[in-house]
Formats: structure tokens, sequence, C-alpha cells
């Protein structure tokens, strides 16, 4: 059993990291900025892409940063001083889980959100900070190419698992089949979310990604 610290126990912990994943913030920015529902606007997401394509660049790049942290404060503020580095782990992965859970299917917002990439993203960096340079590299050079900001997102996370599997070869370190599995779980859960994005590229309905000038 987890050694938490008083007061604190699995359940609350992983309730309070859902809780904080179903934070809507593209609702709000959309509620606050426009006086609309962000998912009945532009392609529906309650998500960073979706708000830049219809409020701007700055409620955008508020949303992304405010998800983004979402994923990453829960996961590094984690309590695992008392626990071994296998629980550690699991449970950092745990309060991930629920983060972009709360984040896909919030409490808050009817159970209707976002596709989970940037919290998921935020999450990974403080669970395995040396992904990130890798997974955005691969995000960016795809977005560049395709414009389709969906498929650089599946790209970047189905690299996870191979850049955890080389860096721990490199490095030689000891392979956490926790880790491992996590970081496979994750591009399947994103794919999932992103179910209807796939279809509208095979029918050729897909919208792409174009920078607007910054005014």
């Amino acid at each position: 059993m987890m050694s938490l610290p008083i007061g604190l126990s699995l359940p609350i912990i992983l309730l309070a990291a859902y809780l904080v994943g179903s934070l809507p913030f593209a609702l709000i920015f959309g509620r606050i900025f426009a006086g609309i529902d962000i998912r009945e606007k532009g392609s529906g997401n309650a998500g960073a892409t979706n708000v830049y394509r219809v409020l701007g660049w700055k409620a955008a790049a508020a949303v992304l940063v405010l998800d983004l942290m979402k994923g990453f404060l829960p996961v590094f503020l984690t309590p695992v001083a008392a626990l071994s580095a296998g629980e550690a782990d699991a449970l950092k992965i745990g309060v991930l889980a629920a983060v972009v859970i709360g984040h896909a299917y919030p409490l808050w917002a009817g159970f209707r959100g976002g596709k989970g990439v940037a919290s998921s993203a935020g999450g990974i960096t403080a669970l395995y900070p040396i992904a990130a340079p890798f997974c955005l590299a691969v995000f960016a050079a795809v977005l560049a190419v395709s414009s389709y900001v969906f498929l650089a997102s599946l790209v970047a996370a189905w690299i996870l698992p191979f850049v955890y599997l080389g860096v721990t070869w490199i490095r030689g370190s000891a392979l956490s089949v926790t880790l491992l599995i996590f970081f496979c779980l994750i591009p399947l859960g994103i794919t999932w979310l992103h179910r209807k994005n796939i279809r509208r590229l095979i029918r050729g309905e897909e919208t792409k990604f174009h920078f607007k000038k910054v005014e």
C-alpha cells in the first residue's frame, strides 16, 4: 500500500486531479470574451486550436498555457516523497490520467470537453521531461508539412514510447514497464479522442490550420 501523507488517500488525490482537469478554460474564455459556447463554433472542440480560429491568438495562447499547466502542476505537485520509484511513477500516472479524463469529460461542462493533448503534454513534461523537446519538434515538423494540428498531435503522441525506449537504451537505465505501458496508452487514448478528425481527414473534410496575421 502506498504511504501517502496524513489526510490524503489515493481516491482523494485522483478525484482532485479529475476536478482540476475538468476546468474548461476554452469554454470560460469563450463565455467571457465572446459570450459563446466555443463547442458550438468552428470545429466544435473545446481546445486552444478552436479558440484560435474563433477568438484569435491571444485567447488561444492563454488557453494553451492554462491547459498545459493543468496537466503539469498536478503531476509535478503529487506527493511522492515517501514512495518507492515504482509507486511514485504509478501515482503520477494515475494523476495524469485523471486530469486528461477530466479535460475530455469535464464535470463542470456537461462531460463535453476537449481532446486532452495540451493537458497530456503538460503532464508528460512533469512526468518525463526529456520527452518534451522530442515530441515538440515532431509536432512542429508534422504541422509545418501537413497543416493539420490533430495529425501533428497524433504523431507526437505516438513517438512517445519510442523516445522512452531510446533514451532508456542510450542511458543504460532500467526500463519501467509501468511507464512504457502508460506511454503506449497515451497515444491510443488521444487517437480515440481524435477519431472524428481521422474520419474527416479520410473524407477530405478536415480543416487545415493556418497562422493568422498578428495585429
